[in-house]
């Protein structure tokens, strides 16, 4: 009796990946919950200043006024490749039970359940590998550059973050001593992006050592509201990142971590850093092309799949493929502040 393999056409191996639910991430969610696919693995990013001139009066009898306009800096950017494969040798398809099942009392319909299985969780591990590379791509355009280095690449990104909107506290200042007054502090950077924009910052993320800080000074602080909000359905307010609201402002720790090349967990966002806000402006995650000669694939989308067999050694491989590129098209909608040491 043939142990046939799910179908393997791209499109199919696309469309289940697409539809695997991964978990919430905070950036993507709260901040870059923008997301554009394009018809090019090249990004035109077009990052806006300014436009905070009074419009002139003229009489009746006089023409238009000519005034300068937004501005703008344009790059190219080739959005980056993220391509992950991963072999699922024969003896972990026909002959490994997973984890809490029986061997395949049932028979054949039970070796084909848990084949289907075993390869969506594998699909799922590598959406999850690339929504991670994502969510670390969108920690790194807060601070203004996006910067790799490894290997076989090597890249950055200058979003023109203004040098102004990355601060560093010292002294008696900084959240660590009992002296420092943050409410005070977070209504004057809010002030300087409204000075920028026209609108206010509305949420503020906080590194795990910074959110330490912050509540131990604002603990007696009733201007600090720390209700969270549950709507029966999933909302960053009713977890427990969630810290509160300080002036119209939604505070929240970070304290998601990723494991790097040597096995380390690193911080996604700085412990000892908070980021300032103002989500109303344009942030975006754009997708770039996804071209595959072999499948004859052009994907305009954010994810690809395929999946192929391999005679010998005997193997069913899986692969995804993304090319994202996070983008806060408003750089003076950000301030980054080192608040303790």
């Amino acid at each position: 009796m043939s142990l046939d393999i799910p179908d393997l056409d791209w499109r199919v191996q696309t469309r289940t990946i697409e539809q695997i639910i991964t978990p919430p991430r905070m950036l993507q969610d709260l901040v870059f919950n923008q997301r554009n696919t394009n018809e090019s693995d090249t990004i035109e990013v077009d990052i806006e200043k300014g436009g905070k001139k009074l419009a002139p009066f003229v009489t009746d009898l006089e023409g238009g006024k000519i005034v300068k306009g937004t501005t703008r800096q344009a790059k190219m950017v080739k959005t980056p490749r993220i391509r992950l494969k991963h072999p699922m040798p024969a003896k972990d398809l026909l002959g490994q039970k997973g984890p809490g099942q029986i061997y395949y009392a049932g028979g054949i319909t039970d070796i084909m359940t848990a084949k289907k299985k075993k390869i969506a969780t594998e699909q799922k591990n590598l959406k999850n590998q690339i929504f991670n590379r994502t969510e670390w791509m969108c920690a790194q355009a807060l601070t203004g550059t996006m910067s790799v280095t490894q290997d076989n690449v090597a890249f950055q990104v200058d979003y023109l973050m203004p040098a102004a909107h990355k601060i560093v506290l010292a002294g008696t200042d900084k959240w660590s001593d009992t002296a420092s007054k943050p409410r005070k502090q977070i209504k004057t950077w809010a002030q300087m992006i409204i000075n920028a924009l026209g609108f206010g910052p509305t949420i503020m993320i906080c590194g795990t050592d910074a959110a330490a800080s912050l509540g131990d000074r604002l603990e007696e602080d009733k201007a600090f509201d720390v209700r969270r909000i549950s709507a029966g359905e999933f909302t960053w307010k009713a977890t427990s990142n969630y810290m509160g609201n300080l002036g119209g402002i939604d505070v929240y720790s970070y304290g998601s971590a990723y494991e790097d090349d040597s096995g380390v967990d690193q911080s996604l966002i700085p412990a000892n850093k908070i980021y300032l806000i103002a989500t109303q402006a344009r942030f975006t995650i754009e997708f770039g092309l996804i071209l595959d000669l072999k499948a004859g694939a052009q994907v305009v989308g954010e994810l690809f799949s395929k999946a192929w067999m391999k005679e010998d050694p005997s193997a069913l491989w899986v692969l995804a493929e993304s090319r994202p590129l996070p983008v806060p098209w408003q750089p003076e909608a950000v301030i980054e502040v080192t608040v303790v040491d």
